[in-house]
């Protein structure tokens, strides 16, 4: 019977319901979000897929919200790690910015404040039961590089990686290990619906994808392996790190013609190395 407990935040789609489907496997899951319907169907399908998960409805901005969570893990077994992956994004100009909560003190209170208090219950539970656990924070390749009217939301995901590394040091003498992984460009209906949204649907998502070395968006399941990974003994001397999962995104000096010969080998256009 499966003892170990796993939190993940923004459970309810997206990257967060991918990562609940794979820790599902070998955690039992207790899924937080602040929408209660998609939160209700990610549970019913790790039941159905004959795992055992819990939910907690609620805003991670609140400190409450991850209390409940915790001791919601404490009743179901032992709890051995903890993803906090509910954000969002909303970009805005900082010479005109607009008297907005939700491009301001919303998202700092989901990103920042929620990754905050949910490393804080993490580590509480951990050292109350002098339990070796893993936290994994979900940051962005916006915590490393800039992009045009993205100043909030880069700033809150700085702080998660500054955070990360803080955890990290802090608690690693007591066997508890930190990470974080900095997705690129995902496919998440956050990211369809603005591809939908667009003038030129097609034209938005090539443009996003010849940024990218790789040439393509990455599945969301792409990601929660790599947190399945930092969460598991294979990656037991791993802590204090951002994990860029994003194509090589950030390696790049912006988006390189290819080697025409081997673009025509490979049957793609040698300006954006996408498939012609």
């Amino acid at each position: 019977m499966i003892n170990d407990v796993a939190v993940v935040t923004g459970a309810g789609s997206g990257i967060g319901h991918s990562i609940a489907l794979r820790l599902a496997v070998d955690h039992v899951i207790v899924a937080v979000d602040i929408n209660s319907e998609n939160l209700t169907k990610v549970v019913q399908e790790i039941i159905l897929q004959g795992g055992q998960a819990h939910s907690i409805v609620g805003d991670v901005a609140d400190r409450v919200t991850h209390i409940q969570a915790r001791e919601v893990a404490a009743i179901k077994g032992t709890l051995r790690a903890w993803v906090n992956c509910a954000g969002w994004t909303r970009g805005a100009a900082l010479h005109d910015f607009p008297s907005d909560p939700k491009v301001f003190e919303e998202l700092i209170g989901t990103n920042q404040n929620g990754t905050f208090w949910g490393c804080a219950e993490a580590v509480h539970a951990f050292i109350t039961n002098k339990t070796r656990g893993t936290i994994v924070n979900i940051s962005s390749v916006h915590g490393r590089r800039a992009w045009r009217d993205h100043a909030v939301y880069e700033m809150t995901k700085g702080a998660v990686d500054a955070l990360t590394r803080n955890v990290a040091v802090t608690y690693g003498p007591y066997g508890i290990r930190c990470n974080a992984v900095a997705p690129g460009a995902v496919m998440t209906p956050a990211l369809a619906k603005s591809f939908a949204d667009a003038p030129n649907p097609k034209e938005r998502r090539e443009n996003l994808e010849k940024l990218t070395p790789l040439k393509r968006i990455a599945n969301p399941s792409e990601i929660a392996e790599v947190v399945a990974f930092l969460l598991s003994d294979k990656s037991s001397y791993v802590s204090g790190q951002s994990i860029a999962v994003e194509g090589a995104w950030t390696s790049a000096l912006g988006a390189i013609d290819l080697d025409e010969n081997l673009a025509r080998r490979y049957g793609l256009d040698s300006r954006s190395g996408l498939p012609e």
